[in-house]
């Protein structure tokens, strides 16, 4: 790790450790004054969607990062918002929380058939997974009423989902790491 992600990262962690975490409804928020606010601005534009119900049910915590990513298998289920998702429009931000909160479902769906055993990375993650996400932020981005641009970004993405990298072990962790969003 390079000297300025180790300053980075340990500045995020100290400073983010001193935030009082607010909530919208049952999803807590942990972030800055300015990330919460975002935060609710996307939270209040999903509340009119009719997919609202199935977000609401599967994350539990929206939290600041430096890099976006659901942890679905955390006992609160939690999505980390990088900052270029929660500095873009409240429209896309919006999506990006159904998005992941649709990985969370896959991810419990998988649970609930074997819940004695962790679900495969495949049952929830990787490019089948991506397109069914995808699928479903393209929905929330239509019942939200996304112009036609944001719409085509999203279907042009789905074609060929491997932008996430691999989904398993060491080098999805790297993967991860490089993420720009």
């Amino acid at each position: 790790m390079n000297l300025l992600a180790l300053v980075k990262t340990s500045f995020l962690r100290s400073y983010y450790w001193q935030l009082k975490p607010w909530s919208f409804g049952d999803i807590n928020i942990h972030g800055c004054a300015e990330f919460s606010l975002r935060t609710e601005e996307a939270l209040a534009l999903l509340k009119s969607s009719p997919q609202f119900d199935l977000i609401h049910s599967n994350i539990a915590i929206i939290r600041q990062g430096y890099r976006s990513g659901m942890k679905a298998w955390l006992k609160q289920p939690t999505f980390i918002a990088g900052w270029r998702t929660w500095q873009h429009s409240a429209l896309w931000y919006a999506g990006a929380i159904a998005h992941d909160a649709f990985h969370a479902k896959l991810y419990f769906d998988a649970k609930r058939e074997h819940p004695t055993r962790e679900p495969g990375a495949d049952t929830w993650t990787g490019a089948e997974a991506e397109k069914q996400c995808l699928a479903f932020q393209r929905d929330v981005l239509m019942a939200l009423n996304a112009d036609a641009k944001t719409i085509a970004y999203v279907e042009e993405w789905a074609k060929n989902p491997t932008y996430q990298g691999h989904n398993t072990g060491w080098r999805g962790w790297l993967d991860y790491l490089r993420r720009w969003w």
